[in-house]
């Protein structure tokens, strides 16, 4: 299963991961980025970026905002706003700092929210725990090493174990969720 990816609010998240933990290195805003799609994928049936997934040994990281986050920019529609809107700095490692606020009109109050919360559960993690973490996800170990994930397998149904079940799940099983997110991705746009 694969999403349109969306330039804008993939940006719009690094963004807001950027502006809540300043300095944040790549690996953790990837990690914060694969647990909010899947935390927003699990409830909502939609992804908030869908951006690719790719399953290194360290653990996921999203394709094009990766990309991003390394400064190669030469598949970007619009360079020129992703540095205006983000310090990527190399000191060793990449690391993020946000030049403005992330547009509330971009982000919905569903992807905040599972932001918010993929950022608490990283935080709380050094690179070592949140990395092996990463690699018991079924995405992860699914995918061939530095192959895409499948959105399909980041699938639960219900909550994810990770996470406190929410009065907004939207979705009941895993049949109906993937069901939903096949149909968003067929014809949805983020």
């Amino acid at each position: 299963m694969q999403f349109q990816f969306s330039e804008k609010k993939g940006i719009e998240a690094l963004i807001y991961i950027a502006s809540k933990w300043p300095g944040v290195s790549a690996f953790f805003a990837s990690q914060v980025l694969f647990f909010a799609e899947k935390k927003h994928l699990n409830r909502y049936a939609r992804p908030i970026a869908g951006d690719t997934f790719i399953a290194t040994p360290a653990g996921p990281v999203p394709s094009a905002l990766g990309d991003f986050m390394e400064r190669r920019f030469d598949q970007a529609d619009d360079p020129d706003a992703i540095m205006a809107a983000l310090v990527i700095g190399r000191n060793p490692y990449p690391g993020l700092r946000a030049k403005r606020q992330a547009d509330g009109d971009v982000l919905s109050p569903s992807d905040v929210e599972c932001l918010d919360e993929a950022i608490s559960f990283c935080r709380s993690r050094n690179f070592g725990v949140l990395s092996a973490l990463t690699q018991q996800e079924k995405a992860w170990s699914s995918a061939p090493v530095d192959g895409p994930i499948d959105y399909e397998h980041m699938i639960e149904g219900k909550a994810s174990k990770r996470y406190k079940a929410s009065t907004h799940d939207k979705a009941s099983t895993r049949d109906e969720i993937v069901a939903e997110a096949q149909e968003f991705a067929a014809y949805g746009v983020l």
